[in-house]
């Protein structure tokens, strides 16, 4: 996505005087020194400037890339923007933290100056504090950073970068045009409709909360009929969520083992298979979020929001978002309309490993941390279900692991009142 144009190089420290013979011997004395100095410089600690002998000003007209000669500690070359966030990530946490290592590649990359804090607001666009793989590549895109993902394998219809559409993708595959796509199409397909009531009707449970007050009735319904779907299709939040899940897949499997997790949703058969879900490498679900449908038009088109997280769920198991495998427990959080409809998202959640709790009282914070600082898992179920009879409910803190499939719009269903 780079410009075309000249590129000019400037190693910092190659620029000496032309000496004559004369001269040599004071040359020779000088450039002892420099190397001294230079192997002094070296040997400091990375907080000065870790990659000072390696700098390279690569300028281009109408835009700036990166040479992929340019080399990083112990001469390996970045080649992709997979080994430059790694580069930001020494500790292979998943996550890049540290804002003023990313702001030292961030200049190398492209060759801007600014702020440490300006450049970490381009990059932290979800606001979790945590940058993932995915935003790291879209701020990259953004700017012109001409250098190659860098991931392999995949499965599907391969699109810019080399991420692949998913098989229900109905827009344009032309990268040009896909860039920009995000849309929302009514579903017209009866299959697919009676697949989606199928999935309200096998993951509801007859289960009452305090969270029920919220909606105004503290009566559970008894069921729900569904009115109308609509399927959403956002390229820009499919490319962050298909990189960030192949992140994961790797994850899991260099870990050596995996915890699968079947929620309740699994049973719906039909509309898991059509998704073709990738539960045994990574955990990947698809969940409810319950919500009104102003909140749902805005999510599909511009992801969830993480420094807003907990606001209408609470914080039980962190500052994450949380969805349920049960549209009975995502109705808890759902508002009705004038004509007493109500809203829910469907979305594909890529749990990865997950840290599962079961306690009465969790640590949220303690949990969280597990997640964002320790890096040993990527998502929590807590399971309310087995301590109170309730629910699960599942979380994540980062808003590539998600990605909206479905606004349903559906009633709640209530016996007949009998009559004497």
């Amino acid at each position: 996505m780079g410009a075309e144009g000249s590129i000019c190089h400037k190693e910092v420290g190659s620029d000496h005087e032309v000496s004559d013979g004369k001269k040599k011997k004071k040359k020779d004395k000088k450039e002892k020194k420099q190397k001294k100095s230079k192997k002094d410089r070296s040997d400091s600690s990375d907080s000065e400037d870790p990659w000072a002998q390696h700098r390279t000003s690569v300028e281009v007209s109408g835009g700036v890339q990166l040479n992929s000669l340019l080399e990083v500690s112990g001469g390996v070359q970045l080649n992709s923007l997979l080994e430059a966030f790694e580069l930001c990530d020494p500790e292979r946490s998943g996550y890049v933290r540290d804002h003023s290592r990313f702001a030292e590649v961030a200049m190398r990359l492209t060759g801007l100056r600014d702020s440490a804090d300006s450049f970490w607001r381009q990059l932290d666009r979800d606001g979790n504090g945590a940058v993932s793989f995915p935003e790291f590549v879209e701020w990259a895109q953004m700017n012109r950073v001409a250098l190659p993902i860098g991931l392999t394998g995949g499965t599907g219809d391969v699109g810019p970068g080399g991420v692949a559409f998913p098989s229900t993708w109905q827009g344009p595959r032309d990268p040009r045009v896909a860039v920009g796509w995000n849309q929302r199409t009514m579903v017209t397909d009866g299959k697919l409709f009676a697949e989606l009531q199928q999935m309200l009707d096998l993951t509801y449970k007859k289960v009452w909360t305090r969270d029920r007050k919220a909606t105004g009735n503290n009566q559970v319904p008894d069921g729900y009929q569904l009115v109308r779907a609509m399927h959403s299709e956002n390229f820009s939040d499919w490319n962050r969520y298909y990189l960030k899940r192949h992140r994961l897949v790797q994850d899991c499997a260099n870990g050596g083992w995996l915890q699968q997790y079947q929620p309740l949703t699994a049973q719906a058969s039909g509309i898991c298979a059509r998704h073709t879900l990738r539960a045994e490498a990574c955990n990947e679900w698809l969940l409810f979020h319950g919500t009104n449908s102003h909140a749902a038009e805005a999510i599909c088109r511009g992801d969830f929001t993480m420094h807003l997280s907990g606001s209408a769920t609470g914080t039980l198991y962190g500052k994450g978002t949380y969805f349920a495998e049960s549209i009975t427990k995502a109705d808890e959080y759902a508002k009705a309309d004038a004509e007493d409809n109500c809203c829910a998202l469907v979305c594909r959640v890529a749990g990865g490993q997950v840290l599962y709790n079961d306690e009465v009282e969790p640590s949220g914070e303690a949990m969280q941390d597990m997640v964002l600082k320790d890096g040993l898992y990527h998502s929590i179920i807590g399971d309310r279900e087995k301590c109170r009879g309730t629910f699960k409910e599942y979380v994540v803190f980062d808003a590539d692991q998600v990605y909206v499939e479905y606004i349903l719009v559906y009633k709640r269903k209530y016996a007949a009142v009998p009559t004497s």
